[in-house]
């Protein structure tokens, strides 16, 4: 088959690599393009709920090393504020928490923090925060944070807009799993490309 690519970020140089290998030709006028997610065009592969927990997965990791790198401590007993609880943020209080940092998690929904507490997390309702923290990492695409918390290193792992509605200083950190680890993200994506296009042949 033939694709073109369109994703400047290291991942699509590995695709790149994988699609040539596995035999399909890259050209850049196919009508099968290959885009960042963001961009919502072309393959939706993106869609695929494999492919969804996948790189939700690549983002949580990616997001434990940024903050390793990021303090100047290590993560057993840090405070860390884990802000939204769907994919991402689940995975990442799991992680952080296997970690043996003192993990809270900031959720709308009573269910969200109802199931982090059964997971062993604190719990707080995102509109209630008043607490410090020595780490807030959200996962949040809307502007649903204030302030830093304490002096707390900060990371944004949404999408724009981001979590932050005023102008902290932050680190912007989305499309983690194309920064943090392109070979997988490249290989996730590849597979998530072969299903979509399977099922579009069946149908």
């Amino acid at each position: 088959m033939e694709f073109t690519l369109t994703g400047a970020d290291p991942r699509f140089l590995y695709l790149k690599r994988r699609l040539e290998a596995d035999g399909h030709r890259l050209t850049p006028d196919s009508p099968l393009a290959i885009a960042p997610p963001s961009a919502r065009t072309g393959v939706p592969y993106y869609d695929d709920p494999v492919y969804v927990l996948e790189n939700a997965a690549l983002t949580a990791e990616g997001g434990v090393e940024l903050l390793m790198r990021r303090a100047d401590r290590q993560l057993a007993g840090m405070a860390v504020l884990v802000a939204g609880y769907g994919r991402i943020g689940s995975l990442l209080a799991d992680k952080l928490a296997a970690l043996d940092a003192r993990v809270t998690v900031a959720a709308r929904k009573a269910e969200a923090r109802v199931s982090a507490e059964v997971r062993g997390h604190n719990s707080v309702d995102i509109n209630k925060l008043s607490d410090t923290f020595d780490a807030v990492l959200n996962t949040v695409p809307a502007p649903v944070l204030r302030g830093d918390f304490g002096g707390a290193i900060c990371i944004d792992l949404a999408s724009a807009p981001g979590g932050w509605a005023d102008n902290t200083p932050v680190i912007k950190a989305p499309g983690l799993p194309g920064v943090y680890a392109p070979r997988t993200a490249a290989d996730v994506m590849a597979a998530a490309i072969y299903r979509v296009m399977e099922v579009d042949i069946i149908e």
